[in-house]
This record gives structure tokens, sequence and C-alpha cells, in this order.
């Protein structure tokens, strides 16, 4: 099937959805029993931050146990499309069944009929194209969903000429959505389930009580990244990837040409983002690149696997999760300062190994790179890298 838009038409949000508004309420205390999807303001993991279960959300309240809400205003049905209007915005996602989400996300139904997995995920993308419309200083409030747009395919008749629905109910001009072709699009789509050869080791476990503390700086090479700006790229004859503060494509948002006076980062390279949306988003970079403003660039001190670096850009990026926070408090004052993760340290029959030269912390701890390599590689999947 040809992916072909130029025939596609645009529709009102108002003639297709059932816009509601998510619950203003904070996020429930979790037990670690539940089986509720909790959905907020990420980028990630199809929108769930976390599971709760119904006597949790039943509970929980933003202003307080005197005015809490009723459960029914909290829980929403499956099959809805669910888009962030803050923090991330403008992410969407497919969500089959029942959830609670924070009032930084919309869902959406449809007015005529129900989503399933296909046309829910061919709306969420086409929704998610549109995302570098919002941002922080343009939140896609519901006020402003319900006067957006997005371009769909259309019914049409053999001779592809469009049908027309004389009573204009899902377009001023009488077009109307084409459901049974965006779901047999999405089924024409190749894909194979992921497999693994490897089998979960039991001997390699993560115990981090004994884990030690370094410094980001001292354990690799960390520099500021070549802050280019997007509009001063070209790609006519583009040679090298442009990194920019994402959390998907591995961070790289364009192929562009070779910049006069700028010299590339290698591959094997990882980068960084100290703020925004995606601050701490880390990557290992497979081709030689160049980087955005705001993006730090880190460089092996000792020849490190991709196993071991991608160990390493977790362990940031969940730091970066707790201790740090975008437009308030960025990493660009930190990661070359005082910016620690903590890591397995060399050991060996007699206990733990100290270096005497002090290379990576000032105590002589030595990071056990040959661990992190080997607990990476224990994991499924982890062959497919």
């Amino acid at each position: 099937m040809n992916l072909d838009i130029e025939k596609w038409k645009l529709f009102d949000f108002v003639k297709i959805f059932d816009i509601k508004k998510g619950f203003y309420n904070k996020k429930p205390e979790a037990s670690g029993n539940g089986t509720i999807p909790f959905l907020g303001a990420t980028d990630s993991n199809n929108g769930v931050t976390g599971y709760y279960t119904y006597e949790e959300i039943e509970s929980s309240s933003k202003t307080g146990n005197d005015s809490n809400e009723p459960i029914e205003r909290k829980l929403f049905p499956g099959h809805a499309v669910c888009v962030t209007n803050n923090g991330s915005v403008g992410y969407a996602y497919y969500q089959n069944k029942p959830f609670t989400c924070s009032h930084d996300v919309n869902p959406l139904y449809l007015l005529d009929r129900e989503f399933n997995q296909y046309t829910g995920m061919f709306v969420a993308t086409i929704i998610m194209h549109d995302r570098y419309r919002w941002g922080y200083g343009r939140k896609w409030r519901p006020e402003r969903m319900v006067k957006s747009q997005l371009r769909l395919p259309i019914l049409q008749d053999k001779n592809g000429v469009p049908i027309i629905d004389v009573n204009k109910k899902y377009s001023d001009e009488g077009y109307i959505p084409d459901w049974e072709w965006m779901e047999k699009y999405i089924k024409t789509l190749h894909y194979k389930p992921i497999t693994t050869r490897v089998i979960t080791s039991t001997n390699t476990k993560l115990v981090t009580t004994e884990w030690k503390e370094f410094l980001l700086h001292r354990i690799m090479k960390a520099g500021m990244g070549n802050g280019i700006d997007a509009v001063l790229t070209t790609s006519d004859n583009p040679k090298y990837n442009y990194v920019s503060r994402d959390s998907n494509g591995n961070g790289v948002v364009g192929f562009v040409d070779e910049i006069e006076g700028e010299k590339p980062f290698p591959a094997g390279a990882m980068s960084l983002a100290l703020g925004g949306s995606f601050l701490g988003s880390c990557f290992i970079q497979k081709k030689p690149f160049y980087t955005a403003q705001n993006v730090a660039v880190l460089q092996e001190k000792v020849p490190l696997s991709i196993h071991t670096k991608l160990f390493i850009a977790t362990l940031i990026r969940n730091e970066c999760k707790v201790k740090y926070q975008a437009f308030g408090r960025e990493l660009n004052s930190h990661f070359r300062k005082d910016f620690t993760i903590k890591l397995p340290v060399k050991h060996n029959a007699d206990g733990i190994v100290f270096d005497k030269t002090y290379e990576f912390s000032d105590d002589g701890y030595i990071p056990d790179w040959e661990w992190m390599d080997s607990y990476m590689r224990s994991l499924p999947y982890s062959d497919r890298i």
C-alpha cells in the first residue's frame, strides 16, 4: 500500500475526537502490586509512569482527602489515543485498557466508533508528527487542542474520487476518514518479533551496596559539543550526523554537510543532553557527529566496550531523573564539576583493588569495567546490540 499523503485531507480534532481532560491529581503512592497504568507527560514507555491498584487511585487526591474526587473521574476507559499537553509535549500513545492519568494528558476517543490497536497506532503517529509545533512555551492544553487539525486519508471511490458526506459530519468539505485503509496500512508494515539467544544469567546479580561514587569527569573525558544552531546546517551533500537534545533516534535529528572550522566528534563518543525536556538523555554515537547547543560529549579515558558504555549511559539518565530538573537544575554547571554516579569497583581475592595513581577517584577506587560489560551481556537481547 502506498502512503500517498497528497490526497489526504485536514480534519478538525473536534469533528473526529471526543477530547477528554486528564484528572488534576497527584501521583498515588504505589505498593508495587498495581495493574492500572498511570499516564504522565513522558516521552517513553507508552506514556506509562507507573502501575497502581484501584484502591491507591481512589484514595489519592491533589487537594486532600476532604475534597477527594470520585473514582469515576480518575479512571478512563481503554481504546484511547492519549496526548501529552505539557512537559514532553505532543507525544501520543494508544491505550488498549483502562488507565488513569494526570491533567498533563488528554485522552482522545473517536466520536462514531472505537479505536483499535491499528487505527490507534496510525493516529498516534500522525499526531506526533506535529510535535514540533509545541513546547514549554506553547503547551498543547485543551483550549488549543480543540482548535487543532490533523491530516488523514479519506474515503474514495474506485476511480479515486473522494466520497462526500452531504451531512458534513467529519469536515466542512464533507470528506470522510478512511479508517479501514488506516487499519490495513498498519497491518501491512513488515515486522517480526525480536528474538534473543541470551539466556538470563543467574550468576551476574545487580547488588549495589558496595558500589562507590565517581565524578563523571574523572571516569570520562567530559566536554561541550560543537553548539551548532540547526539553522546554520545544510544537507546538500551530507556527511555527519547532527545530534541534539532528543530522546529518540539516538539523539540524531539530522544528517548534515561538513561545516568548515568545526571538527566532528568520533564514532563511539557519547552525547549527553544538558537541559530541556530530555535532560540526561545519553547515547553512544555510532558515526562521527556534530552537536546542537546544550549537548555535552563524553569520551573514554581507557578503551571501553559498547556494553560498558550502555551501562554508564543508563546510570547517567537515571541519576538525572532524581537529582536534576529541566529549566531548573540543569546539567550545564554540574557535569564537569560535581555530577556523580555509583559504579561497581574492581576487586581481587583480597578485596577492593586500589589505584595508587588515583586516576578515577581521590579514594583510589577503580571502576570494574569488565563486570559492567559482563552484566550487560547477560541481559536478554544484549546480542541484538
